[in-house]
Protein backbone atom coordinates (compact mmCIF):
# COMPACT_ATOMS: atom_id res chain seq x y z
CA UNK A 1 0.00 0.00 0.00
CA UNK A 2 2.86 2.35 0.87
CA UNK A 3 4.52 1.78 -2.50
CA UNK A 4 1.27 2.45 -4.30
CA UNK A 5 0.89 5.75 -2.48
CA UNK A 6 4.42 6.85 -3.39
CA UNK A 7 3.78 5.92 -7.01
CA UNK A 8 0.58 7.99 -7.06
CA UNK A 9 2.36 10.98 -5.46
CA UNK A 10 5.13 10.84 -8.05
CA UNK A 11 2.62 10.79 -10.87
CA UNK A 12 0.89 13.81 -9.37
CA UNK A 13 4.20 15.71 -9.27
CA UNK A 14 4.94 14.80 -12.87
CA UNK A 15 1.55 15.93 -14.05
CA UNK A 16 1.73 19.14 -12.03
CA UNK A 17 2.59 22.07 -14.37
CA UNK A 18 5.99 23.70 -13.78
CA UNK A 19 5.87 27.30 -12.56
CA UNK A 20 7.81 29.55 -14.95
CA UNK A 21 10.00 32.15 -13.28
CA UNK A 22 11.01 35.44 -14.85
CA UNK A 23 14.43 33.93 -15.40
CA UNK A 24 12.89 31.12 -17.45
CA UNK A 25 10.59 33.49 -19.34
CA UNK A 26 12.79 36.49 -20.06
CA UNK A 27 16.45 35.60 -19.53
CA UNK A 28 17.03 32.09 -20.86
CA UNK A 29 15.59 32.89 -24.34
CA UNK A 30 17.99 35.90 -24.61
CA UNK A 31 21.20 34.36 -23.26
CA UNK A 32 22.81 34.51 -26.72
CA UNK A 33 21.85 38.17 -27.16
CA UNK A 34 23.28 39.36 -23.84
CA UNK A 35 27.01 38.98 -24.76
CA UNK A 36 26.34 40.98 -27.93
CA UNK A 37 24.81 43.80 -25.92
CA UNK A 38 27.76 43.73 -23.52
CA UNK A 39 30.26 44.07 -26.41
CA UNK A 40 28.22 47.00 -27.71
CA UNK A 41 28.65 48.72 -24.36
CA UNK A 42 25.03 48.47 -23.19
CA UNK A 43 24.76 49.16 -19.45
CA UNK A 44 23.29 46.73 -16.91
CA UNK A 45 20.30 49.04 -16.47
CA UNK A 46 19.53 48.94 -20.20
CA UNK A 47 20.03 45.16 -20.34
CA UNK A 48 17.57 44.78 -17.47
CA UNK A 49 15.01 46.86 -19.39
CA UNK A 50 15.49 44.75 -22.51
CA UNK A 51 14.96 41.60 -20.43
CA UNK A 52 11.87 43.12 -18.78
CA UNK A 53 13.30 42.70 -15.29
CA UNK A 54 14.47 45.09 -12.57
CA UNK A 55 18.18 45.87 -12.37
CA UNK A 56 18.21 44.48 -8.81
CA UNK A 57 16.72 41.24 -10.15
CA UNK A 58 19.50 41.20 -12.75
CA UNK A 59 22.06 41.36 -9.94
CA UNK A 60 20.31 38.54 -8.09
CA UNK A 61 20.27 36.36 -11.22
CA UNK A 62 23.95 37.10 -11.80
CA UNK A 63 24.76 35.63 -8.38
CA UNK A 64 22.49 32.61 -8.74
CA UNK A 65 23.01 31.60 -12.38
CA UNK A 66 26.63 31.08 -13.60
CA UNK A 67 25.64 31.06 -17.28
CA UNK A 68 23.95 34.43 -16.90
CA UNK A 69 26.95 35.82 -15.01
CA UNK A 70 29.26 34.60 -17.80
CA UNK A 71 27.06 36.25 -20.45
CA UNK A 72 27.27 39.55 -18.56
CA UNK A 73 31.08 39.45 -18.25
CA UNK A 74 32.45 42.64 -19.73
CA UNK A 75 35.82 42.82 -21.52
CA UNK A 76 38.57 44.56 -19.59
CA UNK A 77 40.32 47.67 -20.82
CA UNK A 78 43.30 45.44 -21.53
CA UNK A 79 41.19 43.74 -24.22
CA UNK A 80 39.57 46.90 -25.56
CA UNK A 81 42.08 49.72 -24.99
CA UNK A 82 45.59 48.29 -24.65
CA UNK A 83 46.10 44.94 -26.40
CA UNK A 84 44.79 46.14 -29.82
CA UNK A 85 47.22 49.11 -29.68
CA UNK A 86 50.47 47.41 -28.70
CA UNK A 87 52.09 48.35 -32.02
CA UNK A 88 51.13 52.00 -31.47
CA UNK A 89 52.49 51.91 -27.92
CA UNK A 90 55.82 50.68 -29.28
CA UNK A 91 55.92 53.50 -31.86
CA UNK A 92 55.05 56.12 -29.23
CA UNK A 93 57.88 54.99 -26.97
CA UNK A 94 60.34 55.01 -29.88
CA UNK A 95 59.24 58.56 -30.75
CA UNK A 96 60.05 59.62 -27.19
CA UNK A 97 56.47 59.94 -25.91
CA UNK A 98 56.49 59.57 -22.12
CA UNK A 99 54.34 57.11 -20.17
CA UNK A 100 51.92 59.79 -18.91
CA UNK A 101 51.05 60.84 -22.47
CA UNK A 102 50.64 57.21 -23.56
CA UNK A 103 48.27 56.56 -20.66
CA UNK A 104 46.18 59.55 -21.78
CA UNK A 105 46.14 58.30 -25.36
CA UNK A 106 44.91 54.88 -24.17
CA UNK A 107 42.23 56.47 -21.95
CA UNK A 108 43.15 54.40 -18.90
CA UNK A 109 44.30 55.24 -15.38
CA UNK A 110 47.87 55.19 -14.09
CA UNK A 111 47.05 52.36 -11.66
CA UNK A 112 45.49 50.31 -14.46
CA UNK A 113 48.57 50.86 -16.69
CA UNK A 114 51.03 49.60 -14.08
CA UNK A 115 48.67 46.76 -13.13
CA UNK A 116 48.66 45.60 -16.77
CA UNK A 117 52.47 45.82 -16.92
CA UNK A 118 52.61 43.49 -13.89
CA UNK A 119 49.97 41.09 -15.25
CA UNK A 120 50.92 40.92 -18.93
CA UNK A 121 54.56 40.00 -19.72
CA UNK A 122 54.17 41.04 -23.37
CA UNK A 123 53.42 44.63 -22.32
CA UNK A 124 56.24 44.63 -19.76
CA UNK A 125 58.74 43.39 -22.37
CA UNK A 126 57.51 45.91 -24.94
CA UNK A 127 57.92 48.80 -22.49
CA UNK A 128 61.38 47.59 -21.45
CA UNK A 129 62.56 47.09 -25.04
CA UNK A 130 61.14 50.39 -26.31
CA UNK A 131 62.79 52.34 -23.52
CA UNK A 132 66.11 50.62 -24.20
CA UNK A 133 65.87 51.73 -27.85
CA UNK A 134 65.41 55.37 -26.79
CA UNK A 135 68.26 55.14 -24.31
CA UNK A 136 70.51 53.63 -26.99
CA UNK A 137 69.65 56.46 -29.42
CA UNK A 138 70.40 59.11 -26.80
CA UNK A 139 73.69 57.41 -25.92
CA UNK A 140 74.69 57.35 -29.58
CA UNK A 141 73.82 61.03 -29.94
CA UNK A 142 75.79 61.86 -26.81
CA UNK A 143 78.81 59.91 -28.07
CA UNK A 144 78.54 61.64 -31.45
CA UNK A 145 78.53 65.03 -29.76
CA UNK A 146 81.47 64.03 -27.57
CA UNK A 147 83.56 62.77 -30.51
CA UNK A 148 82.61 65.45 -33.07
CA UNK A 149 81.19 64.74 -36.50
CA UNK A 150 81.05 65.91 -40.10
CA UNK A 151 77.90 67.03 -41.85
CA UNK A 152 76.81 68.78 -45.03
CA UNK A 153 74.69 71.85 -45.61
CA UNK A 154 73.04 72.82 -48.89
CA UNK A 155 72.59 76.50 -49.60
CA UNK A 156 70.59 77.83 -52.53
CA UNK A 157 71.79 81.22 -53.72
CA UNK A 158 69.82 83.18 -56.33
CA UNK A 159 71.87 85.71 -58.31
CA UNK A 160 70.68 88.25 -60.85
CA UNK A 161 72.81 89.27 -63.84
CA UNK A 162 72.91 92.71 -65.53
CA UNK A 163 70.03 91.74 -67.86
CA UNK A 164 67.75 90.97 -64.94
CA UNK A 165 67.85 87.23 -65.46
CA UNK A 166 68.21 85.11 -62.39
CA UNK A 167 70.66 82.32 -61.91
CA UNK A 168 70.52 79.70 -59.19
CA UNK A 169 73.67 78.49 -57.52
CA UNK A 170 73.63 75.62 -55.05
CA UNK A 171 76.47 75.35 -52.59
CA UNK A 172 77.22 72.12 -50.79
CA UNK A 173 79.12 73.04 -47.66
CA UNK A 174 81.04 70.44 -45.69
CA UNK A 175 81.17 71.32 -42.04
CA UNK A 176 82.71 69.79 -38.97
CA UNK A 177 81.17 69.97 -35.52
CA UNK A 178 84.04 69.83 -33.02
CA UNK A 179 83.81 67.62 -29.92
CA UNK A 180 81.63 69.01 -27.16
CA UNK A 181 83.62 69.09 -23.87
CA UNK A 182 80.46 68.91 -21.74
CA UNK A 183 79.29 65.82 -23.61
CA UNK A 184 82.75 64.30 -23.21
CA UNK A 185 82.74 64.82 -19.46
CA UNK A 186 79.19 63.54 -19.02
CA UNK A 187 79.84 60.44 -21.14
CA UNK A 188 83.11 59.55 -19.40
CA UNK A 189 81.71 60.09 -15.92
CA UNK A 190 78.84 57.70 -16.65
CA UNK A 191 80.74 55.12 -18.70
CA UNK A 192 83.96 55.06 -16.68
CA UNK A 193 83.00 56.40 -13.24
CA UNK A 194 86.00 54.91 -11.44
CA UNK A 195 88.43 56.83 -13.62
CA UNK A 196 86.46 60.01 -14.34
CA UNK A 197 84.24 60.78 -11.38
CA UNK A 198 85.18 63.91 -9.46
CA UNK A 199 87.75 63.25 -6.76
CA UNK A 200 88.69 65.40 -3.81
CA UNK A 201 92.45 66.00 -3.84
CA UNK A 202 94.64 68.12 -1.59
CA UNK A 203 96.42 70.69 -3.78
CA UNK A 204 98.93 73.09 -2.22
CA UNK A 205 98.58 75.90 -4.77
CA UNK A 206 94.88 75.65 -5.76
CA UNK A 207 94.71 78.90 -7.76
CA UNK A 208 97.81 78.15 -9.84
CA UNK A 209 96.64 74.59 -10.55
CA UNK A 210 93.19 75.86 -11.59
CA UNK A 211 94.70 78.38 -14.04
CA UNK A 212 96.93 75.68 -15.47
CA UNK A 213 93.96 73.36 -16.02
CA UNK A 214 91.97 76.16 -17.68
CA UNK A 215 94.81 76.94 -20.05
CA UNK A 216 95.20 73.25 -20.91
CA UNK A 217 91.47 73.05 -21.60
CA UNK A 218 91.61 76.11 -23.91
CA UNK A 219 94.57 74.63 -25.75
CA UNK A 220 92.62 71.40 -26.31
CA UNK A 221 89.64 73.30 -27.77
CA UNK A 222 91.84 75.36 -30.11
CA UNK A 223 93.58 72.20 -31.30
CA UNK A 224 90.21 70.71 -32.29
CA UNK A 225 89.20 73.56 -34.62
CA UNK A 226 88.89 72.30 -38.20
CA UNK A 227 88.46 74.62 -41.12
CA UNK A 228 85.30 74.40 -43.19
CA UNK A 229 85.62 73.08 -46.73
CA UNK A 230 83.35 74.41 -49.43
CA UNK A 231 82.35 72.58 -52.57
CA UNK A 232 80.20 74.68 -54.92
CA UNK A 233 77.85 73.15 -57.46
CA UNK A 234 76.46 75.59 -59.96
CA UNK A 235 73.11 75.08 -61.62
CA UNK A 236 71.97 77.60 -64.20
CA UNK A 237 68.36 78.60 -64.55
CA UNK A 238 66.50 81.48 -66.18
CA UNK A 239 63.53 83.35 -64.87
CA UNK A 240 61.26 86.00 -66.18
CA UNK A 241 59.35 88.51 -64.14
CA UNK A 242 60.90 87.26 -60.91
CA UNK A 243 59.93 83.57 -61.35
CA UNK A 244 62.65 80.94 -61.28
CA UNK A 245 62.89 78.21 -63.91
CA UNK A 246 64.59 74.87 -63.25
CA UNK A 247 66.88 73.00 -65.66
CA UNK A 248 64.74 69.86 -65.70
Amino acid sequence: MKKDKEFMDNNKNKNKPKIMTKYDQFVIPRLKDIPVWVREGVTDEEIAKRLNIHVWTLGDYRRKHPKFAEALTRPTKWETHVYPRLAEIQEWFQEGVNADEIIKKLDIGHTTWYEYIDKHPMLAELVKWSRSVIISRVENSLLKAAMGYDFEELKTIVEEDKNGKKRTRIEKVKRHQPPNPTAMIFYLKNRAPNEWNDRREIIVDTKAAELERKQLFLDMIEADVIEIEYEAIEESSHTEEGFEESDT
